[in-house]
């Protein structure tokens, strides 16, 4: 997971900048490699204070831990720079995952049925792009990528979608390639046209455009049920790349209005155990998309800042 071309790379990069002592984050898909990491760069000299906190992108980058531990630096891994200030610096170490989608997306070719189609996938796949986008111009298809300057061309976040959003217009499909529903559905819920999705693991192309009328759907449901609801919970993620106060005060004097009781909730990371004893009936979720996904686990409705102004 962590080769030794890699660990050597990290070191030498540690050693340029006379780091003594580091904060690891890893996310979770890596944490079976933290260890022998750890190991190789403390054999080198290097201190490392280990994260056992779930990692799930650079919106969640734990420079206040760093700072009290006496931490140089955050090696934070297998995510790209999300413009983030610090009171730690940060060093950022992408993770690729090797895959060659060509030969998927031959066998695949006759669903491919569009002329204008935007390649869209995570930082662990944005290295196979630019092989993709010689091999579907080779097939007379005109492909785009799209970037907001931020972010790598074609790449997306779970929560952040814009740059996809303003070249709708240009194209006739959006074309995922990766592994994992949640980026390509999320994408699918904001566009109007179609969001294929090329899985990586299971070598399988799937067309998400009728994933939105489900989507659509449920979210109409959801809003009908919490307008007999009384209690609800604003969620504040104290995570520096999730905190949203502004939106959170919008919410709950929205919410004020409409005769409901509103209660901000902080915590670093929202989970079911946290709202116990607290009778919310509504959570309304203002930090990381991902959430919503949880929403048995939770046992309540959840809604997004914006369904609540269809209350």
């Amino acid at each position: 997971m962590f080769d030794r071309k890699r660990k050597k790379g990290i070191l030498r990069k540690l050693k340029k900048g006379r780091v003594k002592k580091i904060f690891l984050q890893v996310p979770e898909g890596l944490k079976r490699g933290a260890l022998d990491l750890t190991d190789f760069l403390e054999k080198n000299n290097i201190d490392v204070m280990l994260s056992a906190e779930p990692c799930f992108g650079a919106c969640d980058l734990r420079d206040k831990e760093a700072k009290m531990l006496g931490c140089d630096l955050i090696l934070h891994v297998g995510h790209s720079d999300f413009g983030l200030k610090t009171k730690v610096p940060v060093m950022y170490e992408e993770y690729e995952i090797p895959c060659d989608p060509i030969p998927l997306l031959e066998w695949h070719l006759k669903k491919l049925d569009y002329e204008r189609i935007s390649l869209v996938t995570t930082i662990q796949f944005v290295h196979c792009l630019e092989n993709v986008r010689k091999f579907l111009e080779s097939r007379g298809k005109r492909v785009y990528l799209a970037s907001s300057g931020r972010l790598k061309e074609g790449q997306v976040l779970g929560c952040d979608y814009s740059s996809m959003i303003a070249l709708e217009e240009k194209v006739d499909c959006f074309l995922f390639i990766g592994s994992g529903r949640f980026h390509p559905l999320g994408l699918q819920e904001r566009v109007n046209k179609p969001v294929l999705f090329l899985d990586i693991e299971k070598k399988n192309l799937t067309n998400f455009f009728r994933e939105k009328i489900r989507i659509e759907t449920l979210k109409v449901m959801r809003v009908q049920k919490a307008r007999d609801l009384q209690n609800f919970g604003i969620g504040i993620s104290t995570k520096p790349g999730q905190i949203n106060l502004k939106t959170a005060e919008r919410v709950k004097e929205k919410l004020k209005s409409l005769g409901k009781n509103a209660y901000i909730l902080v915590a670093d990371q929202l989970t079911p155990e946290k709202l116990i004893g607290l009778k919310i009936e509504v959570l309304v979720n203002t930090a990381c998309p991902r959430i919503r996904e949880d929403f048995e686990q939770f046992g309540k409705v959840i809604l997004n800042p914006e369904d609540v102004e269809l209350l």
